[in-house]
């Protein structure tokens, strides 16, 4: 199953954001399996949004948060 993750600051996308981001992601990748021959996979991919906490990830070798 294909899977997507991303990762966002905690609390900073409403629920109606991470919704239309994976309807997004996933149409995207849908899109991208049909044009290789893969045909309609959208009901296989997952797609994972994990929030971190304030100073839990980095840009570019600096802590953000």
């Amino acid at each position: 199953m294909p899977t997507i993750r991303v990762t966002i600051p905690q609390s900073a996308w409403s629920k109606d954001e991470k919704a239309l981001l994976v309807a997004k992601l996933t149409d995207g990748l849908n899109e991208v399996a049909g044009a290789s021959g893969k045909g309609d996979i959208k009901q296989y991919i997952n797609v994972h949004i994990d929030e971190t906490a304030e100073g839990g990830y980095a840009m570019g070798g600096q802590v953000v948060g």
